[in-house]
């Protein structure tokens, strides 16, 4: 059975490792104010070896293990889009990498905001890129976000 997800803990563990990361997804519109639920913590990183190293160090770190029960190896993050992992007192993690600009790692980086999380100042996806990926996933859920967040900050970013 999953635990709730820690933000804070997987965050403090990516930062210990120098990981680089933008929080996105259910985080990240909670943190634009937002009254919600999730059940994991998004994390985009860049598509760079070295970051994959201090990811790797991060997960170890936290106790996480692929939710398709195969072993962590660098192997598994390398290259890799998405690796959906479960760590005993931080829940479910979702590792992703970007796409295209403008969702790309360092287009969403640059624009990303340190916002206080019970406490703890993150780094999240900022308005204007979180609309894009939830415009882009197009899922219910991501449909619900998109509605919260234009009544919470009035119309929503194009593009």
């Amino acid at each position: 059975m999953s635990v709730a997800p820690d933000l804070v803990a997987v965050t403090r563990a990516f930062a210990a490792r120098s990981a680089r990361f933008v929080v996105i997804g259910g985080m990240a519109v909670i943190a634009h104010n937002v009254v919600r639920t999730t059940e994991d913590c998004d994390l985009l990183i860049p598509d760079d070896a070295e970051n994959d190293r201090a990811v790797l160090l991060a997960l170890e770190d936290l106790g996480a293990v692929p939710r398709d029960s195969l072993p962590l190896s660098l192997e598994r993050i390398t290259g890799r889009e998405q690796l959906r992992l479960e760590a005993p007192t931080a829940g479910i993690i979702d590792v992703m990498r970007g796409g295209l600009p403008p969702l790309d790692f360092e287009t969403i980086d640059a624009g990303a905001e340190a916002i206080e999380f019970r406490g703890e100042p993150i780094r999240f996806a900022g308005l204007a890129s979180l609309v894009a990926l939830k415009r882009l996933a197009g899922r219910g859920q991501d449909l619900i976000d998109l509605e919260l967040l234009e009544l919470r900050h009035g119309p929503l970013p194009e593009g």
